[in-house]
């Protein structure tokens, strides 16, 4: 998921997060999000910060009509990905927008709900980005929102290994990853939006997928520090990728991978 914020996956990388990410845990998540925002047939739904636009993909078989499905990106190349992506899985009629999450070109009060799963946190201007997320929705209507609350057994591997490697900093332009894990900054901008019955809940989402290796270098592929590890040896590259994997060999069940990361999830009416 990208903002408007200089985070960005690298060139492909719409692709190595859906294969990824998408997989191994946005995909399930996203099935989370739209069930707190309970979304029922006859719903128009906007998902904003889409990325590869897995929720809105998720929302259309809910509504029944994926025509009723807008997505936004700042992200001209996540957009294409994303209508790529929602035709291929049979969603050709959802309706996809580039803008800034700030600046959404439509009308006031167009949702029955909003949806943004793990975007928030990478928008520069908060409080204006939630404000417009109520502006979409009709009054009465849902938001749903999640954020991460704190760095994963993921986050802190690549900070072990590639900070180790590359120096310390490394990988701290990550750590905005977790700039809203605070329950009281959710309520805040909430507040602030003019939304009502804010309910902010904490729980776990897992990233499984049945071979460690191959996911860590997807992971690492679709990167801020992807062109730093595609320009080492191959032996090198390798490595690194492997002393991440040992750094993770605690969160694994008969399946694979599984590691657990900490989830705020926010719902709100207008």
């Amino acid at each position: 998921m990208t903002g408007n914020s200089g985070f960005q996956l690298r060139r492909g990388g719409p692709e190595v997060y859906e294969a990824s990410w998408v997989r191994a845990q946005m995909g399930r998540a996203a099935e989370d999000l739209v069930a707190t925002a309970i979304v029922v047939p006859g719903d128009r739904v906007i998902d904003i910060g889409c990325g590869t636009g897995v929720v809105a993909r998720v929302a259309a078989a809910c509504t029944g009509s994926a025509a009723d499905v807008t997505g936004t990106d700042v992200s001209a190349e996540m957009v294409k990905a994303a209508a790529r992506f929602a035709a291929e899985a049979g969603y050709p009629e959802i309706a996809w927008l580039e803008c800034d999450a700030t600046a959404i070109p439509l009308p006031d009060a167009a949702f029955d709900v909003g949806l943004c799963q793990q975007s928030l946190q990478f928008m520069p201007d908060k409080p204006s980005a939630m404000a417009e997320m109520a502006r979409v929705i009709k009054p009465g209507g849902r938001l749903a929102l999640s954020v991460w609350r704190t760095r994963s057994p993921i986050g802190a591997a690549f900070s072990t290994v590639l900070d180790r490697e590359f120096g310390d900093g490394t990988t701290a332009p990550w750590d905005m990853v977790y700039s809203l894990g605070d329950r009281d900054s959710l309520h805040d901008l909430a507040a602030g939006a003019g939304l009502k019955d804010v309910h902010v809940a904490l729980d776990v989402k897992f990233a499984r997928h049945p071979d460690s290796t191959a996911f860590i270098t997807a992971a690492i592929a679709g990167s801020p520090i992807a062109e730093t590890m595609a320009e080492l040896p191959a032996a090198e590259h390798d490595r690194l990728i492997q002393e991440i994997v040992e750094e993770l060999a605690d969160f694994h069940d008969d399946d694979g991978l599984a590691v657990p990361a900490e989830c705020l999830t926010l719902r709100a009416r207008k």
